[in-house]
């Protein structure tokens, strides 16, 4: 009597992650404001996706606790309203990406910081 036993290549959790298609949003996540600059108007923050294993032509929309300045771009500007703002305060602001290519609809998000300093004072002789 024979057994025939199938060899199986066996991957590692981090190879079978690496193997599969996702989003990641870079950008200004830690910012630090003066109270006078959050006092006239929003804070704009730069943000990205880079992708893997995902197929052109991507269609991206991004979201959040701000004003998305272009939703369906890889590239995008948020700006963020910080309504009296404090010296020592941290402004915490949801940003997510939605990105769909033919087989695959991710949705991830980060948490951008802002801190709030206090204002730069002139240096006297």
């Amino acid at each position: 009597m024979s057994t025939a036993f199938e060899q199986r290549q066996q991957l590692s959790p981090l190879a079978i992650q690496t193997s599969l298609p996702h989003v990641v949003v870079t950008g200004d996540l830690q910012l630090s404001v003066t109270e006078s600059d959050a006092a006239h108007g929003p804070i704009k923050g730069s943000y990205s996706i880079e992708t893997r294993e995902m197929q052109e032509p991507l269609l991206i929309m991004w979201g959040g606790e701000g004003q998305v300045l272009n939703r369906r771009a890889r590239t995008t500007n948020i700006a963020f309203e910080m309504p009296e703002a404090r010296v020592g305060q941290t402004w915490i602001y949801p940003v997510q990406a939605q990105v769909t290519d033919q087989r695959t609809c991710i949705v991830t998000g980060v948490f951008v910081q802002i801190l709030v300093i206090p204002d730069r004072t002139p240096l006297t002789n």
